[in-house]
């Protein structure tokens, strides 16, 4: 797995685990804008490259579902026919 994957999860599971079990003072506050900040943009992305990611050799629930967890990582590796 490559370093941004592995940084895109840590980001993501920060996220998750400050909303199910929130930190105290700012680390709430900079969880709470990671996660929301990595929904928004990835779902962003979904919508915008809806074409590409229909195109990709992957199912589209898969497509869609890596999307949304790393975004351009995923994007990236998706090869233009």
């Amino acid at each position: 797995m490559k370093a941004a994957h592995i940084i895109t999860l840590l980001l993501w599971a920060f996220g998750i685990v400050n909303i199910f079990e929130p930190f105290a003072g700012w680390l709430y506050y900079f969880g709470f804008g990671i996660f929301y900040i990595l929904l928004i943009a990835h779902l962003l992305e979904c919508l915008i490259y809806r074409g590409k990611i229909l195109k990709s050799h992957d199912s589209p629930f898969v497509a869609f579902s890596m999307t949304l967890l790393f975004g351009v990582i995923y994007l990236g590796s998706i090869k233009e026919s």
